[in-house]
């Protein structure tokens, strides 16, 4: 299934560049290949399919091209999305399973409750791939009456929502040197309204389906890792090529380069040994999961360390063989020279923080995080 998916992906990488989003030959052949029902639920006649293999996935797919594995990674988490919501609702909102789902859920909107639901409007920045969503999970702040709602602890009443696609509009400005082809345009919406069954309370509202895929509400973050560890993976990939067949000033192929054989092997090592960790620690986390028990502390922080380690070593082995390449990888029609700015705009991503160092040092020490991302 992946190697055909693969070469379609890898064939359309200049066009889904061009285009700053995927064209929708790529979208449907990602459909056909059940991505984006990855996370759908067995009991609907998904796959339910655990993290490690949906990383597999994920990271083949970015191995071809880093925004096509971004917008499976984004497009894929449907089934952990709507695991929060009223269920027979959920299930009616997916008639098929393949029906791909982004989303910006950050309190960027105003939701004005009304009777049954939710009059929901703003503008939201990065909802990757809003361009093919059939759904968009989408923030905002509770009003009612035109007064912001405050909880008993004085923050603001935040809620979830479930945005149709096809009622949103669309600002197509995002002209960004990585990662171009995810068409994470901004969005927004004009007192659209929204069923409350429709909707949820981020880090708050339990699940609403079993098993270990739904137990833990930062599972969705895991895949990041899956994402730039892909594009490692190509940039090594393409450097071997390269280093095989180009030669420096002088007549040296850049292959018998003693700096090369260095760059090439510390790259390697690098981007296995995160790789590694990923699957140490998360094969840890699932077993918890798995046993319904909840993950401590320390499993929790290196979960997230996990992640940002992910994107700090997979920047660093990428300009490893970058450099290594020289004057070869600076042309845009290089792909080492893709691979580098798609790793290094995934790296801007807040999963990919240093601060979640700090943190996830604390908890390990014993301090709570302040931090629902951990």
């Amino acid at each position: 299934m992946l190697e055909p998916l693969r070469e379609i992906v890898r064939a359309a990488r200049d066009e889904i560049d061009e285009l700053r989003t995927l064209p929708p030959h790529v979208v449907d052949a990602l459909a056909e290949a059940g991505v984006w029902r990855m996370t759908q639920p067995r009991a609907w006649g998904g796959p339910e399919l655990d993290v490690l293999t949906q990383f597999e996935i994920i990271e083949a797919i970015s191995t071809a091209d880093g925004s096509a594995g971004w917008c499976s990674y984004i497009g894929s988490t449907a089934g952990l999305w709507n695991s929060y919501i009223d269920q027979d609702e959920a299930r009616a909102m997916y008639p098929s399973l393949d029906l791909p789902t982004g989303g910006s859920p950050a309190p960027r909107g105003r939701a004005e409750r009304v009777d049954g639901g939710y009059l929901l409007s703003g503008r939201w920045p990065f909802g990757s791939g809003v361009k093919h969503s059939a759904w968009m999970v989408t923030g905002g702040v509770v009003h009612e009456n035109g007064e912001r709602v405050v909880g008993a602890d004085g923050a603001p009443e935040t809620i979830v929502a479930f945005l149709p696609g096809a009622e949103l509009t669309i600002d197509e400005r995002w002209e960004t040197t990585g990662l171009r082809g995810t068409g994470s345009y901004d969005y927004s919406a004009e007192s659209v309204f929204v069923p409350v069954e429709r909707t949820f309370v981020m880090h708050e509202s339990p699940p609403r389906r079993p098993g270990p895929l739904y137990a833990f509400s930062n599972m969705l973050l895991f895949n990041h890792s899956a994402v730039v560890l892909g594009i490692a993976r190509a940039a090594i990939e393409e450097f071997v090529t390269l280093a095989r067949e180009r030669r420096h000033v002088g007549g040296t192929l850049i292959a018998e380069e003693d700096y090369a054989r260095s760059a090439v092997a510390h790259a390697e090592a690098r981007v296995g040994s995160a790789r590694s960790y990923c699957f140490q620690v998360m094969a840890d986390v699932w077993n918890s999961l798995e046993r319904g028990e909840e993950l401590t502390p320390g499993q929790r922080a290196r979960y997230r360390l996990m992640i940002a380690n992910a994107h700090s070593i997979s920047v660093e082995a990428v300009q490893l063989v970058y450099h290594a390449a020289g004057t070869a990888a600076i042309q845009k029609s290089n792909p080492l020279d893709r691979c580098l700015r798609d790793v290094l705009t995934a790296n801007q991503h807040m999963v990919a923080t240093p601060r979640a160092y700090q943190t996830a040092g604390a908890m390990l020490l014993g301090y709570e995080p302040g931090d629902p991302t951990f």
